[in-house]
């Protein structure tokens, strides 16, 4: 099943494993000639971080929209420079919870794996594999290719 993936999803949270399983993907989109590799980067709203101290409302709402304008800014920077500004990559920023936008994501791409890092930017919130890759794990609809650091 993994040789037919057609579209692969590389979420990516910028950090040194993400990009590396990212690099990962892209190898395999070659080596299988997939159709389409989709970066997604998931900016967590600062509620769901669990800071209370700033309300909900136009500081988070500018907080959000300049870290959308700076994640996708740099997804761009790395189709670009890392991935041959390939027309095969897709790039999208999305807001909320990383493991639920990623699954639902995958699921409304019709995204045949997912590739990802053990861990990421939080890599100590489990000892054996993280925890928003251990979520997707059980939400996603898809085949998930976990790339060790």
């Amino acid at each position: 099943m993994v040789h037919n993936a057609k579209k692969i999803l590389a979420p990516i949270d910028f950090s040194a494993p993400s990009m590396k399983a990212m690099a990962d993907a892209w190898e395999f989109v070659k080596e299988i000639d997939a159709t389409e590799l989709h970066l997604v980067h998931v900016v967590t709203p600062q509620h769901l971080l669990g800071i209370e101290s700033i309300p909900v409302g136009g500081r988070e709402i500018a907080r959000e929209a300049a870290m959308i304008e700076q994640a996708e800014e740099e997804l761009l920077r790395i189709k670009k420079d890392d991935l041959e500004n390939s027309k095969k990559v897709v790039t999208a920023t999305i807001v909320g919870s990383p493991a639920i936008k990623i699954s639902d994501y995958a699921r409304e791409n019709g995204v045949d794996l997912i590739v990802m890092s053990s861990h990421g930017r939080t890599g100590a919130d489990s000892i054996l594999i993280g925890g928003t890759t251990e979520r997707v794990i059980r939400h996603a609809t898809c085949a998930v290719l976990i790339i060790r650091r």
